[in-house]
């Protein structure tokens, strides 16, 4: 499997462009904020998964 990085990178970033791109910097503080803590919540979820089931990474 062959992974395009930069492309990969390139995506993320015009798409969090798009749905930035007209927000207040004050509004782009919160989008952040809250996709921090998206991530942050399936991060633990994921952990707390693989240590239940014995797999760690």
């Amino acid at each position: 499997m062959v992974v395009k990085a930069i492309e990969m990178v390139r995506k993320i970033r015009d798409k969090h462009y798009e749905e930035t791109k007209t927000l207040s910097v004050k509004e782009q503080i919160k989008f952040i904020k809250q996709k921090s803590e998206k991530l942050q919540k399936k991060l633990k979820t994921t952990r707390h998964l693989t240590v239940n089931n014995k797999v760690h990474v």
